[in-house]
């Protein structure tokens, strides 16, 4: 008997001491401390930095750990991009954010059957109380500057269009782009664009831009809405399987749903990153596993 009451007695131990040391190190990784990047300041004018400019070798690099997102579907099964190198700089009123990321193809076309390498990064509109990190809650918008390499490749070579994907499609008719011209052919673009339903609604894949960075706001998974302003540039390169990208806006805009950034304190900020040669899109993508803090030197 007192065996047995010996033995549950140790064995009683090691289940709850096994259990409260388990639960101390789930606690313990849960409260480490997400990156923490300083944005530093630089006696240079921003808002023209290059990507390749030499001040971006004396600037420290953080590297922000990446993962797939689990929370809304569609999920991807997996992501190929899993760290992002993180640098930032600043002047007091221009911050940029140079990224870097591991990816072996580059992918930038807009056929029905292609999918663009992208990545975004996230800001919360207030933060009082702080949204939750993918895509805001209602009523706790986010602000993302979101980038596409193939707004890169319009601004490289030139919008793409229709003929420009497919150069060696070819159809009988197109309202108003007839093959034969003659009397009743002869029309204006703007007579043209209103049978192309994208350019009427002035869908953003539709027309042209002079940024490569897209402003958005959402308030949760399926709620994005594209911003109608570009306050925000950028500049993008791929080779030998990495791509590098600038992403520089001003530190305050007269915007209620920009974020505002402050000289001297934290902001969080969030990271995503698409990989189009996994078809990755939408809520396939891989994205930062918290908020992380930047520190506006």
């Amino acid at each position: 008997m007192i065996k047995k009451l010996t033995l549950y007695i140790v064995l009683t131990m090691m289940v709850f001491g096994v259990g409260q040391a388990f639960a101390e190190e789930v606690k313990g990784t849960a409260e480490k401390p997400f990156v923490e990047i300083t944005s530093y300041h630089k006696d240079t004018d921003v808002s023209k930095v290059g990507i390749n400019d030499n001040l971006w070798s004396g600037v420290a690099s953080y590297r922000q750990p990446l993962e797939k997102q689990y929370l809304v579907v569609p999920k991807p099964v997996e992501v190929g991009v899993k760290e992002l190198v993180v640098q930032s700089i600043n002047d007091g009123k221009y911050i940029a954010f140079r990224l870097v990321w591991k990816d072996a193809t580059e992918n930038s076309s807009i056929k029905v059957t292609g999918f663009s390498d992208a990545a975004a990064i996230e800001f919360p509109v207030k933060t009082d109380p702080l949204p939750q990190y993918i895509m805001g809650q209602t009523d706790m918008p986010v602000h993302i500057l979101y980038w596409r390499a193939w707004r890169s490749k319009d601004t490289k070579d030139g919008f793409q269009t229709i003929d420009t994907a497919y150069p060696n499609l070819t159809s009988d008719m197109y309202t108003f782009d007839y093959k034969v011209k003659g009397k009743g052919t002869e029309k204006t673009q703007e007579e043209k664009d209103m049978f192309i339903p994208g350019k009427a609604a002035v869908n953003p894949r539709s027309v042209p831009h002079k940024q490569i960075i897209e402003e958005l706001n959402a308030e949760g998974p399926g709620t994005l809405k594209t911003k109608n302003v570009e306050n925000t540039t950028g500049e993008s390169h791929w080779s030998d399987g990495t791509w590098t990208l600038v992403i520089r806006r001003p530190l305050k805009v007269d915007d209620a749903v920009s974020a505002q950034l402050v000289v001297g304190k934290k902001t969080p900020i969030a990271f995503a990153v698409w990989e189009g040669e996994r078809k990755e899109s939408a809520g396939r993508k891989a994205v930062s596993p918290s908020w992380a803090e930047v520190l506006v030197q």
